[in-house]
């Protein structure tokens, strides 16, 4: 993790390093669309081969002035100013914080560039802090990054034709809906305790009892949140007057989903209260927009009967590949098993420790709705508007 990617406080990158160890420990079913375009942070230096492998760039299938690289591990990197007018973004640079901001329609997206050219890029969305880290390098003042840096903001996918050498970036189409940032202000501080609490408030529903529903619910989870880890900090005392030792509380969201009348949001809830360590907790929460009724696993998965035992055989399956994890942890996925939504299907979590050692962070297994449903059937097309 790079913590010279945003330097805004203390608390901001603690949160976000416990966030970043929550990490993709196996991946099931999923197809990408574009080579390499993982998650991870590149440090690669331009080079004469990278320089011979151009990417052409189309929109909607429409040639764009613009070309990619490919970096050393084989990420492709598309110009981030270019690719964003691209799509009919505006784009500004902060010089102080090394920060450019894609604005377009109602989503805002942060792209903080690392203080070095290995650090890659770390993407934030609508003011949360919570986000993704994505490859990323410098070529003569020009900044490349990961193509889904891109497009996993905006409701678009890139296809890409390897005969031709060419990425074709289409729009996928997003809710209608405007996505913001709150900050939960607790009603008790003390000099000891560092809180920052954000979580995301939709508007623009048609129903707005559905919207008030949705809100009401992603609050009530900061809320309960904020309550519960400001009582074990009460119940612990303050830090030894000798010890520099801050207290922290933070929980931050990204969305992982957002397309079809469903919202899928991924929170994560980190606090420090001394020790080694610090602890993050992951939250999958996924609504119908229709009605602002949470959407179970279960829901999704309803037509298939053994859907458990399903999961349950791949991830064993996996578990056995690695070294990773503890023995016999898995016992299964449970009833109410944590989930969230992205658009090549869903991905279910553990929590630390919960499966694997504090350093597995939190393992995740991903799967596509054709892995595990009968053909033909898509369990999103009942949420549809």
């Amino acid at each position: 993790m790079n913590t010279n990617q945003n330097n805004t406080s203390k608390t901001h990158l603690k949160k976000i390093s416990a966030f970043l160890l929550a990490t993709t420990m196996a991946t099931v079913g999923t197809v990408a669309v574009l080579p390499g375009t993982s998650y991870t942070v590149q440090a690669a230096a331009a080079t004469s081969s990278t320089a011979k492998s151009a990417i052409h760039v189309q929109v909607e299938g429409k040639a764009i002035a613009t070309t990619g690289i490919v970096s050393p591990n084989g990420s492709s990197l598309l110009p981030l100013k270019d690719t964003a007018k691209a799509i009919g973004a505006t784009v500004t640079y902060n010089a102080k914080e090394k920060t450019v901001t894609v604005t377009k329609d109602k989503n805002k997206a942060s792209f903080a560039l690392g203080a070095d050219v290995n650090d890659g890029v770390f993407v934030t969305l609508n003011g949360s802090t919570v986000g993704d880290s994505y490859d990323a390098k410098i070529v003569n003042g020009t900044s490349y990054v990961a193509i889904k840096a891109v497009t996993d903001q905006f409701g678009y996918r890139a296809v890409w034709n390897g005969a031709t050498r060419t990425v074709n970036i289409t729009k996928e189409g997003m809710n209608n809906i405007e996505l913001t940032t709150a900050t939960l202000k607790p009603t008790k501080t003390n000099s000891y305790t560092e809180i920052n609490i954000k979580y995301p408030v939709i508007s623009g529903l048609d129903n707005s009892e559905a919207e008030v529903a949705i809100n009401k619910a992603f609050k009530a989870h900061a809320q309960t949140y904020l309550e519960q880890t400001q009582k074990q900090a009460k119940e612990l005392g303050a830090p030894p007057k000798d010890s520099a030792m801050t207290y922290e509380i933070d929980s931050g969201y990204k969305v992982t989903y957002n397309r079809n009348g469903v919202l899928s949001v991924l929170v994560n809830d980190y606090e420090f209260l001394g020790g080694a360590h610090g602890g993050a907790t992951l939250t999958g929460m996924t609504f119908s927009l229709k009605d602002g009724k949470q959407i179970q696993l279960s829901d999704l998965l309803k037509s298939n009967s053994n859907y458990r035992k399903d999961i349950d055989k791949v991830i064993n399956a996996e578990i056995k590949k690695e070294d990773l994890y503890f023995a016999d942890s898995f016992k299964g996925i449970a009833a109410n098993q944590g989930y969230y939504l992205t658009d090549s299907g869903l991905t279910i979590y553990f929590q630390q420790y919960e499966i694997a050692p504090y350093a597995a962070g939190t393992p995740e297994f991903s799967f596509t709705f054709k892995k595990l449903l009968p053909t033909g059937v898509n369990p999103l097309d009942a949420y549809k508007a």
